[in-house]
């Protein structure tokens, strides 16, 4: 088809396009926006191109006219392509693709559309982390990576991830991410994934014992964790404790010790309470304190006092001749051991 017939059937075109534009809403910038920015680098090319070409027509039409309303609706078309062609410059430079501008305002006779190539697509594609970054993970949870997502040249496109997190192993682990497009451009982004243990010990045994006096052997203290536990003792001097949480006297337990007095105590099976502070650590230092009290049960009543014995009392005495009574002093024997006085009578 030669340019004259294009011509002939363009200009029915607009005049129908004409009336069609009258009859509708004008196209607000937004929507304008919305539909050009759904189209590729070609389609927008391409648009440019019968926009160019439909604004020639236009003008020759507008020159040719005797009609004031026909050249008002021509001047009102005309206006509403030069700012979608403004709008459509504007998305080409968004995507890189400026250079065709200058090839859309000098090729205006040019109607065939399959001549027009898009620049070499060079941009990598676009990589968003979802989640935390740097991320943290629990010693010894089971780790879930929150993923990524990417898009190129505004479509979303696959992302492919690689990169290991061992919650059984304190460390730092990297996640790494890459997404390729048609054109061979590789995006990547990275995450950061911080394992630790931040959790204490829980006590699994009693916080109370009971032990007769005289024994050296309290209890075993435990708590659970998933690393290795060792335990300390303070507060105490009576006390002590091995890592594995054997619990001991330092020397025999004694009543009788919880005070200078052992004649005032109660005799009667009662129990004397030491307390005493126990930490349990981890291997990361995560540390959980417990306070233990230790009763220690009297044995034998007031007997095994050795300071305190009870037993017979025997004497001796020497008469005067001015008195008939006399005193003297023994030493008594019993289950413990202890003084006695005694008073003896002669006759």
């Amino acid at each position: 088809m030669n340019i004259k017939g294009f011509n002939l059937i363009w200009a029915v075109f607009l005049s129908i396009s004409l009336a069609a534009n009258n009859a509708v809403s004008v196209e607000t910038p937004f929507e304008m926006e919305q539909r050009l920015s759904k189209m590729s680098v070609p389609e927008l090319v391409a648009q440019a191109k019968e926009l160019q070409l439909e604004a020639a027509l236009l003008q020759e039409e507008k020159e040719s006219s005797q009609s004031p309303e026909k050249i008002k609706d021509i001047s009102n078309r005309q206006s509403s392509i030069g700012s979608e062609l403004d709008m459509i410059r504007t998305i080409l430079i968004a995507l890189g693709a400026g250079a065709l501008i200058a090839g859309i305002a000098d090729d205006d006779d040019d109607d065939d559309m399959s001549t027009i190539t898009p620049p070499a697509d060079t941009l990598a594609p676009i990589i968003s982390i979802l989640g935390d970054n740097p991320a943290f993970a629990e010693f010894g949870s089971t780790y879930v990576d929150a993923g990524a997502t990417a898009r190129d040249q505004g479509q979303a496109i696959t992302v492919t991830s690689s990169g290991t997190v061992d919650t059984s192993v304190e460390g730092t682990y990297t996640i790494t991410y890459s997404a390729t497009d048609a054109a061979g451009n590789t995006g990547t982004a990275t995450r950061t994934v911080n394992v630790a243990d931040t959790t204490v010990p829980v006590f699994t045994s009693s916080s109370t014992f009971v032990v007769d006096e005289g024994a050296t052997d309290v209890g075993t203290v435990t708590a659970t964790d998933l690393q290795a536990v060792s335990f300390s003792i303070s507060g105490t001097t009576e006390l002590t404790i091995t890592t594995s949480g054997v619990l001991t006297f330092i020397s025999p337990a004694d009543y009788e010790s919880q005070t200078d007095d052992p004649l005032s105590l109660p005799y009667d099976g009662s129990t004397y309470d030491i307390q005493a502070v126990v930490t349990a650590t981890d291997a990361s230092s995560n540390a959980a304190t417990q306070v233990i009290t230790v009763s220690i049960r009297d044995v034998g009543g007031i007997d095994d006092n050795p300071d305190t014995g009870t037993g017979t009392n025997t004497s001796t005495s020497t008469e005067s001749d001015d008195e008939d009574t006399s005193t003297g002093t023994g030493t008594g024997t019993g289950t413990g051991t202890g003084t006695g006085t005694g008073t003896g009578t002669s006759t």
